[in-house]
């Protein structure tokens, strides 16, 4: 079907997908061109966690002597946020890669699969051919490929692995857990072990607050054929806005709620907020406000996994209730944070809540580095 699909286009535009150039009598009197690499996260859709893997991203990047062009799911909002030129995600975004042009004409001279949690197929059945089929196309065109941050559930279907084989075969790719490392090995795909590239961004110290930051929501439940937000169910648990009113009052505390995932968070924040009777407030959705708040917090409570991720960048106590893997995972690479994880939110009141501790600061982040810069040679060299 690829196949077909760049025959098309290839008639289509003239009988050729038209190159890069550089103008000039000799290699040497050419102008040196930044090769643009596009980014294929996960942007634009109202999660802070991934704006916060597209800013690093982009600035690795930029610093790789690189022009970042970034899929997203709105690019109006991408572009303002980044300050970079965007594609839209999914078919939207297919044809101007197989004219290889964008609206100034410059192609596309590689791609960074990744970062965030992109690699399942258990949300629906849309997801990864959503991520996927663009960087497919720029690999049948020719382009260098690597993944960079990736997050990876072990994958369900054939047709899944099939893709993802096709995508990444014979990549470098870099992970952000080795949950992640082994599911893709699942996949028979080699990736090296990594931290999340969060850990990587500066964070501005913070005066501790007497503050409980919540930053918890609703988990989607997977089917098939519905897009992800057609199967969240927002539920509050029955007993958490006592115990949560009874935490607060034991460490003479008010509370702020985070909305990391947009309209969602806020729903299950408006419901939560409806019982407590401390002082109380929902944040803006605003990725300075919310990471600052975090940072400056007395106590995280958690469900997400970007805000524990700033908690241990930053040194804020956090207590974590979740029964998603990557959470578990990420808790099992943070041994000297101060977080308690809990099974269940009504154990809440039994937790010795933990003191601040000092921020967090992974060396494995310059494996995300050297593939990138490996790509930006590729390229120049290509």
């Amino acid at each position: 079907m690829v196949e077909l699909f760049l025959a098309w286009t290839n008639n289509a535009s003239g009988g050729a997908i038209v190159p890069n150039m550089n103008c000039g009598d000799s290699k040497a009197s050419a102008p040196k061109i930044a090769p643009r690499i596009l980014v294929c996260g996960w942007s634009g859709a109202d999660n802070i966690g991934d704006e916060l893997l597209t800013k690093a991203v982009v600035q690795m990047l930029r610093a790789n002597g690189a022009v970042p062009l970034v899929v997203s799911r709105d690019p109006k909002i991408t572009a303002a946020l980044h300050d970079v030129e965007t594609l839209a995600w999914g078919p939207r975004g297919w044809p101007r890669i197989l004219l290889n042009r964008t609206r100034f004409g410059v192609g596309v001279d590689g791609v960074c699969v990744g970062p965030g949690g992109i690699i399942q197929d258990s949300s629906s059945v849309w997801s990864l051919p959503g991520h996927f089929v663009a960087p497919l196309l720029l690999r049948k065109l020719g382009r260098p490929l690597v993944g960079v941050g990736l997050g990876a559930d072990t994958l369900k279907r054939k047709a899944s692995r099939w893709l993802l084989r096709a995508v990444l075969h014979d990549t470098e790719l870099v992970a952000r857990d080795p949950r992640s490392v082994a599911a893709l090995a699942d996949a028979n795909l080699i990736a090296t072990d990594a931290a999340d590239l969060v850990f990587g961004l500066e964070t501005a110290p913070k005066a501790r607050s007497s503050e409980i930051l919540v930053a918890l929501g609703p988990v989607a439940t997977p089917r098939r054929f519905l897009p992800t937000r057609g199967t969240l169910r927002v539920r509050v648990p029955t007993r958490l806005p006592e115990l949560l009113n009874s935490l607060a009052g034991r460490l003479d505390a008010s509370i702020a709620f985070a909305t990391f995932r947009g309209p969602r968070d806020r729903r299950f924040a408006e419901l939560l907020a409806a019982n407590i009777t401390r002082d109380w407030a929902i944040l803006p959705h605003d990725i300075n406000e919310q990471v600052g708040r975090i940072a400056s917090a007395r106590l995280l409570l958690t469900n997400r996994y970007h805000p524990l991720v700033i908690a241990a960048r930053c040194g804020t106590p956090t207590i974590v209730c979740s029964p998603e893997t990557k959470l578990l995972s990420l808790v099992e690479q943070l041994p000297s944070s101060p977080i308690i994880k809990l099974n269940d939110w009504s154990k809440l009141l039994d937790c010795e809540v933990p003191e601040p501790g000092f921020g967090l600061s992974l060396n494995s982040l310059e494996a995300h580095q050297e593939a990138l810069r490996h790509l930006v040679a590729n390229c120049a060299s290509s």
